[in-house]
């Protein structure tokens, strides 16, 4: 280890969706020095413009694989930067890295988000990340995964979008959810397009479902079956969680750690993922959401019997400042 290390830090944060993208500007709001972000989120528009000050360098999502491939290479080479950070993916999004990272005079690093195991046994990514990676960094000890026996792991809390000073006040997050004081329930509707639909169904199923509760659907666009009125099109949605009594959503990786953080109860369903284990995810840190509308209203009910929620936690550690003291080090 060294002394703080300087330059540009380049983040590789491809994978579509939300996951990547919202980690990688955890990081970078948090770091000392210039850090650049290379995505192809959809969603890389309005995560700029409630963070001017990021700097993001999003793809065409919408580009063929090879094309895809060859814009990133020339990005990454192009950028000079001091350190290389992959989230997720060792070789790339396409294997467009196995034969880049070789080359690069970059300090490399992994972000290691639990894979399937399956994955990584037909790409010989233990081999493969042990030889090519200088710093393999596990954000959150729930991201098990297959190559967190290697020596040069090093296990963070959670990277979160905020950290704990930074949220509102109840208040001010209801005021954001455009309530006033009564207990609310956030579906969350995070996830693929053909998913949409079961989060719009159950929003309305919620809606008048126990007198006195609010619905709100947070989603860039409004899903299917869900009133006009309960959407709303924000980021980040960690923002509304102290204003929240329980959140219905998906397990990935910003749903339930955000949730964890704020101390809010969360009701998920699992959703299949080729590479993502969202069911290991959610064990120990979530309560199962039935997969049938009727089910999961039923199950949400059940969730507020309970009193109210009246303030949030205000104590929890966000690992992307310790990310940042690993990355300086390295």
């Amino acid at each position: 280890m060294g002394s703080r290390r300087s330059g540009l830090w380049l983040v590789y944060a491809l994978g579509g969706g939300w996951g990547h993208l919202t980690r990688a500007a955890a990081l970078a709001r948090v770091a000392r020095g210039p850090v650049r972000i290379l995505t192809n989120s959809p969603y890389a528009g309005a995560v700029c413009a409630r963070m001017p000050e990021l700097d993001i360098v999003a793809l065409n999502p919408e580009l063929p694989a090879a094309r895809a491939r060859e814009e990133t290479v020339r990005r990454v080479e192009a950028s000079g930067a001091a350190c290389l950070v992959v989230d997720t993916f060792p070789r790339g999004l396409g294997g467009e890295l196995a034969t880049l990272l070789p080359k690069l005079g970059a300090v490399r690093v992994l972000i290691h988000r639990d894979l399937n195991p399956d994955y990584i046994r037909q790409k010989g990514l233990e081999e493969f990340v042990g030889s090519s990676y200088d710093v393999v960094i596990r954000p959150g000890r729930a991201e098990a995964g297959s190559l967190a026996g290697l020596p040069q792991v090093r296990t963070t809390a959670p990277w979160l979008i905020r950290s704990a000073h930074e949220l509102p006040s109840r208040e001010a997050a209801r005021r954001l959810l455009g309530l006033e004081e009564r207990r609310c329930v956030l579906v969350n509707a995070a996830g693929n397009r053909e998913e949409q639909e079961w989060y719009g169904s159950v929003t309305r199923a919620l809606i008048g479902a126990r007198e006195g509760v609010a619905v709100r659907c947070v989603a860039p666009v409004c899903p299917p079956g869900c009133p006009r009125e309960a959407w709303l099109n924000y980021w980040p949605a960690m923002d509304l969680l102290p204003g929240v009594d329980a959140v219905v959503g998906g397990a990935g990786y910003n749903t339930v750690n955000e949730c964890v953080a704020c101390g809010v109860p969360l009701l998920t369903r699992a959703w299949p993922r080729k590479y993502d284990r969202q069911s290991l995810r959610a064990v120990g840190q979530a309560e199962a959401c039935p997969t049938g509308i009727d089910e999961a209203v039923a199950a949400v009910r059940a969730r507020l019997g309970g009193p109210a929620r009246t303030e949030m936690r205000r104590e929890f550690p966000n690992g992307a400042r310790e990310a940042v003291e690993i990355l300086e080090s390295a």
